[in-house]
């Protein structure tokens, strides 16, 4: 009988990257969408990547400060910087097709995007203190997360849950797909205090490690997400007794009972560390931000499927992380809700809805980032201070100088 150990190491050796896929990635001269960065793993690289609706070609430009291309207010002042993962990046449109940028248009003043597709939780947060301790810093911070996010701040090397079918994908495009690489990442010790884990690839050398089996294994041998993963293709969940101190300390008694026990334990256990890491960074962020003298507005974002979900009636998937978010009482605004609104409207069903808003069920296409732009515009006008120019009384609007109208 294949022991659970076996099975591991099988799994990781079926994640064994291609030197070339590492050649292509760090060569200055490939069209690439990411590049190299010991901290965050990559940041997003000037691209054209054949994603977008339709089958056309994103366009994916950046500026100075390494935010995306500022179209809508570019020669005016910015006091609104965004974080996040793709849904704030919004990968799969080209730069004048963001939400942020409908918003901008919309508002007459510019909205700076630093999303970058596949980050976590973490990730963004590490990318938001980096990018606000320097001059492209913003009194008003959106901080946007989306349903996987949560998951991804736990992720000590990402490409080993997304698996080798999306890569293969992603492979064969003209331009270079390569990311989710190690990165910086957290879990949670034995006292259910949240620590921070190192990248275990710090260098552009160290990628090629990634390619050697017997690496893999010495690094991610007994990671907990691996162990998940496994557990999930094997159904084999004891594991979990190593892991039940930490479970206790996050207020969480895990029945190994029955295979159906330890299957559902496992689960739960994954939610509350992967929810549980998100509150106490937000709460972090808040706090930093707040001695800075800036403001924070949490954004919800949810792929297609859950928005789906929720149109038909199921439960939220993210109930236990809401319920934290309102205890801390951060602002934010849940585009879950909005959806399940704005679909009452409708008479399609929920596939036919989200098929207005999606590509292919993945991200918002140039439609649905104008549909979220507006379901939270109404969020932002309270929020700013002074509000928008195009919202502003005499007395509260910024001048608008004949240079602005040019």
């Amino acid at each position: 009988m294949t022991s659970f150990a076996d099975q591991v190491h099988r799994f990781l050796a079926e994640a064994v990257v291609d030197r070339e896929e590492v050649d292509r990635f760090l060569d200055p001269d490939e069209p690439k969408w990411a590049r190299f960065d010991s901290e965050l793993g990559y940041l997003p690289h000037p691209s054209e990547v054949q994603d977008g609706v339709d089958g056309a070609v994103s366009t994916y430009r950046y500026g100075g400060f390494g935010e995306r291309r500022v179209i809508n207010g570019a020669d005016r002042p910015c006091r609104i910087n965004t974080y996040g993962d793709s849904f704030t990046q919004c990968h799969q449109v080209s730069d004048g097709e963001t939400w942020q940028e409908y918003l901008a248009g919309h508002f007459g003043e510019p909205i700076r995007n630093f999303g970058v597709g596949g980050f976590g939780v973490h990730q963004a947060y590490r990318r938001l203190r980096r990018t606000e301790a320097t001059d492209a810093g913003a009194e008003y911070v959106v901080f946007n997360i989306f349903l996987d996010d949560h998951y991804r701040s736990l992720d000590a090397y990402r490409r080993l849950r997304v698996g080798h079918g999306w890569w293969e994908m992603h492979r064969s495009q003209r331009t270079s797909m390569f990311h989710a690489n190690p990165w910086v990442h957290v879990r949670f010790d034995g006292a259910g205090q949240l620590v921070e884990r190192p990248n275990s690839c710090p260098t552009p050398e160290s990628l090629y490690q990634l390619c050697d089996r017997d690496f893999l294994i010495d690094s991610y041998d007994n990671d907990l997400v691996v162990q998940l993963l496994v557990g999930q293709r094997t159904r084999d969940f004891d594991f979990l007794a190593q892991h039940t101190e930490t479970a206790a300390a996050l207020g969480l008694s895990l029945d190994l009972t029955s295979e159906a026990d330890r299957e559902r334990a496992a689960t739960e256990f994954y939610d509350r560390c992967a929810f549980r890491a998100s509150i106490i960074l937000l709460d972090r962020m808040r706090s930093a931000l707040a001695e800075q003298g800036k403001k924070l507005l949490v954004l919800l974002s949810y792929p297609g499927d859950a928005v789906a979900d929720a149109c038909a009636g199921k439960p939220r998937p993210d109930a236990e992380f809401v319920t934290l978010l309102d205890d801390l009482g951060i602002a934010y605004v849940d585009s879950l809700t909005m959806h399940v609104a704005d679909y009452a409207a409708y008479t399609t069903t929920p596939e036919e809805y989200i098929d207005r808003h999606y590509i292919d069920g993945g991200h918002y296409s140039p439609a649905g980032n104008h549909y979220f732009a507006f379901a939270v515009k109404p969020a932002f006008v309270r929020w700013l201070q002074p509000r928008p120019p195009s919202y502003a009384t005499d007395a509260s609007a910024p001048p608008v100088r004949a240079e602005h109208l040019a």
